[in-house]
C-alpha cells in the first residue's frame, strides 16, 4: 500500500511518487486526492464540484452543530458557489481593483525599504519575524483602514490557519476565543466607519451594504477574510521565496543581469514552491476522472503543489527556471475560485525581491534551525533562520 505519509519540509519526493503510483487515490479517511495537473484543473472547472458538501461547511462541535468557524467562513466566497459566490466576488470586485491598488504601490515599496532597511546585519535572525510578517500586514492595515500590530494578527492568523487545517474538536474549541476577538475588533471598526467613512475597504463595504443587502456580520466576516487572505499565503510565499532565490544562485545571477525577469521569477518561485498544498471541492454528483468513479457527497483534495511539479504540464519539473514560458501554475487557484487578490500579491512579491535582490549573494541559510508547522494545507514555515553578511 502506498505510504501517504507527508513530510512538511520537503513533501515533493513524496509528491513525485505518488503522482507516479496513485495519481487519484482514497485516504483511510476516505478523502480523495488527485496528484496531476490536467485532473485538478479539470476539478476546477466543472460545475459538478462544489464548495459545499451541504448546508454546513463540516466545522461541528460534538454534538455535530456548525461552530463559530463555520458560521464565519460560510459568508466568505472561497466557501460559496454560483449565485451566492457570484455575488461576493461583485463585492469585492469594488475593493480590488485600480482606485485602491494605485495608491497601494507607493505604500508597499515604502515598507519594503523601510523593512529591508532594518533587516540586521552580520548577525543570525528569523526573516519571518523582521521581513515576511510585518509587510503584509502593514498593506492590509493600509487597505482595510485597521490598526493591527503583528502579534495579534499572527496569534489570530495561525489559530486560524490550524484549526482550518486539522479540524479536530479540540482546535475547533480553542479557535473560538480567536474568532470572539476578531468579530469584536471588527464590529467596532464597523461602528466607527459608519460615523466617519475613509478611503477603505471598511468604508467601501459599508457604502455597498443597500446596493448588495450587506449586513453588518457579513462585513464582519469578510474583513476577517480579507485580512487572513491577504497577509497568510503572502507571508508564507515572502520565505519561501527567498529560500529559493538563495539556493539557485545560477538564477540569481540570471536575474540579478537582468531585473526585468522579476514578474517572470515570480511566477517561478510562485510554481516552484507555493504557499497552498492543497485546496478542496465536494462531489455533487457521481464523477468520473480518468477511469476513476468519485460518487456524489465526496471530499476532494487538489494536491496543487504537486500539479505545480507535474512532468505532464511543466517539462523539467523540478528545475527552478526564471525564463520558463507558458507557467500556468496553480498557485492562485483556478476557474471561478481564483484567488482575487492574485494582482495585490504579485505587486508585494515583486517589489519585495527587487528590493532584496542585492542582498541575496550575501545571504546564509541555516536550515537545520528552520521550524515548519504541521500544516498540510499549507507550506508553513514560522522560522527562518539566516544571516545577512555585510558586503559594503
Amino acid at each position: 500500500m502506498q505510504n501517504h505519509n507527508l513530510s512538511f519540509s520537503n513533501p515533493y519526493p513524496f509528491y513525485s511518487d505518488t503522482r507516479e503510483q496513485t495519481p487519484i487515490f482514497q485516504d483511510e479517511k476516505g478523502t480523495w486526492h488527485l496528484m496531476r495537473y490536467q485532473d485538478i484543473v479539470f476539478m476546477f472547472t466543472d460545475s459538478r464540484f462544489g464548495r459545499k458538501p451541504n448546508v454546513s461547511l463540516g466545522h461541528v462541535n460534538k454534538n455535530g452543530v456548525a461552530t463559530m468557524l463555520d458560521d464565519v467562513i460560510s459568508k466568505w466566497s472561497l466557501f460559496n458557489d454560483p449565485s451566492e459566490h457570484t455575488r461576493l466576488r461583485e463585492i469585492l470586485s469594488h475593493l480590488i481593483n485600480p482606485r485602491f491598488i494605485k495608491d497601494t504601490k507607493a505604500i508597499i515599496e515604502d515598507n519594503v525599504n523601510t523593512l529591508v532597511a532594518k533587516l540586521p546585519k552580520n548577525t543570525d535572525f528569523d526573516f519571518m519575524q523582521n521581513f515576511s510578517y510585518p509587510l503584509p500586514i502593514r498593506v492590509i492595515n493600509h487597505l482595510l483602514g485597521t490598526s493591527l500590530d503583528v502579534t495579534t494578527v499572527r496569534k489570530w492568523s495561525f489559530a486560524f490557519a490550524t484549526a482550518m487545517d486539522h479540524g479536530t474538536l479540540e482546535e475547533l474549541e480553542e479557535v473560538a476565543p480567536t474568532i470572539i476577538s476578531m468579530i469584536a475588533y471588527f464590529r467596532e471598526l464597523v461602528i466607527a466607519r459608519e460615523a466617519q467613512p475613509g478611503n477603505d475597504w471598511m468604508s467601501e463595504l459599508i457604502r455597498l451594504k443597500d446596493q448588495y443587502n450587506i449586513t453588518t456580520d457579513d462585513i464582519i466576516s469578510n474583513c476577517i477574510f480579507l485580512l487572513l487572505a491577504a497577509h497568510e499565503t503572502l507571508q508564507l510565499t515572502l520565505g519561501l521565496g527567498l529560500i529559493t532565490l538563495v539556493k539557485h544562485p545560477e538564477q540569481r545571477l540570471l536575474l540579478q543581469n537582468d531585473p526585468t525577469l522579476i514578474p517572470s521569477a515570480v511566477e517561478e518561485i510562485l510554481r516552484f514552491d507555493a504557499p497552498w498544498n492543497k485546496m478542496s471541492r465536494w462531489t455533487k454528483e457521481q464523477v468520473e476522472i480518468n477511469g476513476t468513479v468519485i460518487p456524489a457527497g465526496q471530499l476532494v483534495v487538489a494536491m496543487i503543489n504537486s500539479a505545480n511539479r507535474d512532468p505532464e504540464r511543466f517539462p523539467n519539473p523540478n528545475t527552478f527556471d526564471i525564463t520558463r514560458t507558458n507557467n500556468r501554475h496553480l498557485a492562485f487557484g483556478h476557474g471561478i475560485h481564483l484567488c482575487h487578490g492574485a494582482l495585490l500579491a504579485r505587486l508585494e512579491l515583486q517589489t519585495t525581491f527587487t528590493k532584496l535582490l542585492p542582498l541575496l549573494d550575501h545571504i546564509t541559510l541555516y536550515e537545520d534551525r528552520f521550524e515548519w508547522q504541521p500544516n498540510t494545507s499549507l507550506r508553513y514555515i514560522s522560522n527562518l533562520m539566516i544571516r545577512i553578511h555585510d558586503h559594503e
